[in-house]
C-alpha cells in the first residue's frame, strides 16, 4: 500500500446548481478533517447527517457523510465523502476551507482513480473503463464498459499471461537443465499450448476490434468524384440538408460531419470534397482533407456515377480496394441508375466488397443502402460478452502476436528455443503493460490526466 504525503479534495458531482452536490477528499489527513468541520466520531461506512463547520465553527452547510477506512475504500486510502447541496459558491465555500488544513490540496484530473489503481484496488483496465463508462454514448458502450470494470477483460489478459509464463518456465528449464529434463513429449505440450495461446490471441484482438467500434463508433467517409451524389447521400443519411447540393463541381470544399445511431452503434458520417485536378486553392485544400479522412477512416462508402466512362470507374474501384488498410472496409455506392433504366440491386464484387446499385434522387434502392449499413452494425453490436477496449490495447495485443508468431516461425526453422523463450519474454511484458504490470510514468499521466476531475 502507498502512502501518500498530500491528501486531494474535489467534488465529484458537476458544479452547477442541483439537488446534490458531492465532495470527496482521500489521504492521510482525512481524519483530521473530520475533527476539524465535524467534531463528531465517525462510524465505517454509515451514513452520518452533519453540519459542515468552518474554522470559526460557524455552519456553511448540513448533509450527509460517509467515511471509508483504509484499506477499504475506492482509493485505498482513508476517504471521506460529504454530500451537501448542489450550490457551485457552496461547494466552493466548502472546498476553499478543507484546502486550508496542511497538506491538502485540490486534486488533479483523474488522481483519484490512480492512486486506486497504484494501490491495487484496481488494474489499469479498470482505471480506464470508469473513464469509458463515463464519456459513453450508447447504452452498448455503457455495457462493455461495465464489463471491462468488473474486471472480464483483465481476466482475460491475465489467464494468457500464466499460461506464457507456464511454458517459458519450462522452455527455460529444458534450455538450463538438458540433462534432467529429457521428457520427449515435452516439446510438442510446448508447441501445442503455444497455438492454442496464439488462437486466444488472435480472438481477443477481433473482440478488441468490435469493442473499439463501440467506443469510437464507426468512421465512415463519403468518397468519390465531383457530381456523383456524395452531397445528398449525406443528406438522406443523417435526414437533413446538412449539405449544399448543386450541378457545379466542387461545390463541397470542406468536411461536412454529423451522428448518426445505428442499433446502438454511432456512425460518424463524412462528406468530402470531390477528388480531381483542381487549381483553385480552396478546393485542393478541400480535396487534401478528403484524402486524409479517407485514410484515417474505418468504412469507406466510394459512390460513382453510372453513366460515366466505364472503364474510369472501374480504375477508380480497383485504386480504392487495392489502398485499403487491414481495418478498413469498403461499399461501392453506383449513382443515377434512373438514368439508364437500371434496376436497383446489390452483388459482391472482388468475392467480398459490396456494390450497391441506386439512385438516390429517384430514392431507387435506397432501402438496400439502408439495410446494408445495418448488416454493418450488427457485425459490431454483438456484444455478449465484449469489454471495453483501447487502442494501446489493441497494439499490445498486435506485438504480443506477432512476437509469438516469429518465435513460432523461427524456432520451427532453426530448433533454437534460446529465440522462442526471448520472444515469449517480450510477449509477456506487451500484455502486463496493458493491465499495468509494467507501466511507465508518461502512460499513466497521459491515461489518467484525460479523465475528469474528482475521478
Amino acid at each position: 500500500m502507498i502512502m501518500f504525503y498530500e491528501t486531494i479534495v474535489a467534488p465529484i458531482t458537476a458544479m452547477s446548481r442541483s439537488g446534490v452536490g458531492i465532495i470527496r477528499i482521500s489521504g492521510p489527513a482525512v481524519l483530521k478533517i473530520i475533527n476539524v468541520f465535524f467534531k463528531i466520531s465517525m462510524k465505517a461506512r454509515f451514513a452520518h447527517y452533519v453540519s459542515f463547520l468552518d474554522f470559526n465553527g460557524d455552519v456553511i452547510d448540513k448533509g450527509i457523510a460517509v467515511f471509508f477506512p483504509s484499506p477499504q475504500s475506492f482509493t485505498g486510502e482513508d476517504v471521506l465523502e460529504f454530500q451537501g447541496h448542489g450550490n457551485p459558491i457552496l461547494m466552493d465555500l466548502l472546498i476553499q476551507n478543507i484546502v486550508l488544513i496542511k497538506n491538502v490540496r485540490i486534486a488533479k484530473p483523474g488522481e483519484f482513480s490512480e492512486r486506486a489503481f497504484l494501490n491495487q484496488k484496481i488494474d489499469l483496465i479498470q482505471a480506464e473503463a470508469i473513464s469509458d463508462l463515463i464519456n459513453s454514448q450508447s447504452k452498448l458502450s455503457i455495457e462493455a464498459s461495465l464489463r471491462s470494470l468488473s474486471g472480464n477483460f483483465s481476466k482475460k489478459i491475465n489467464s494468457i499471461i500464466k499460461k506464457l509464463k507456464e511454458i517459458y518456465s519450462r522452455i527455460e528449464g529444458y534450455i538450463n537443465f538438458p540433462d534432467e529434463i529429457n521428457n520427449p513429449t515435452i516439446l510438442k505440450d510446448i508447441e501445442k499450448y503455444l497455438i492454442q495461446i496464439i488462437t486466444l490471441i488472435k480472438n481477443l484482438i477481433d473482440t478488441a476490434r468490435k469493442s473499439d467500434f463501440l467506443n469510437k463508433g464507426i468512421k465512415a467517409v463519403i468518397a468519390g468524384p465531383p457530381n456523383v451524389g456524395k452531397s445528398s447521400l449525406f443528406n438522406y443519411l443523417v435526414n437533413q440538408t446538412a449539405s449544399i447540393v448543386t450541378d457545379i463541381p466542387g461545390t463541397t470544399r470542406d468536411v461536412i460531419r454529423q451522428t448518426i445511431l445505428v442499433n446502438g452503434i454511432r456512425f460518424e458520417l463524412l462528406d468530402t470534397a470531390g477528388l480531381r485536378e483542381s487549381e483553385n486553392i480552396v478546393e485542393i485544400i478541400g480535396i487534401k482533407l478528403a484524402k486524409k479522412n479517407i485514410h484515417s477512416c474505418d468504412h469507406i462508402f466510394l459512390i460513382l456515377d453510372i453513366t460515366q466512362d466505364q472503364i474510369f470507374n472501374n480504375q477508380l474501384v480497383k485504386k480504392y480496394i487495392n489502398n485499403l488498410k487491414d481495418n478498413q472496409s469498403i461499399t461501392i455506392i453506383f449513382n443515377k441508375i434512373d438514368l439508364i433504366n437500371q434496376t436497383p440491386s446489390v452483388k459482391m464484387i472482388y468475392k467480398k466488397h459490396f456494390c450497391i446499385l441506386l439512385s438516390i434522387q429517384k430514392k431507387l434502392g435506397l432501402d438496400f443502402l439502408k439495410n446494408h449499413i445495418n448488416k454493418i452494425s450488427v457485425k459490431c453490436n454483438n456484444i455478449e460478452g465484449i469489454f471495453l477496449a483501447r487502442r494501446r490495447h489493441l497494439l499490445a495485443l498486435k506485438k504480443s502476436l506477432k512476437y509469438l508468431i516469429s518465435g513460432y516461425k523461427k524456432w520451427n526453422l532453426n530448433s533454437c528455443l534460446e529465440f522462442l523463450s526471448d520472444n515469449l519474454r517480450l510477449a509477456i511484458e506487451e500484455l502486463s503493460i496493458i493491465t499495468g504490470k509494467l507501466s511507465s510514468e508518461d502512460l499513466l499521466n497521459k491515461i489518467f490526466s484525460d479523465f475528469c476531475i474528482g475521478k
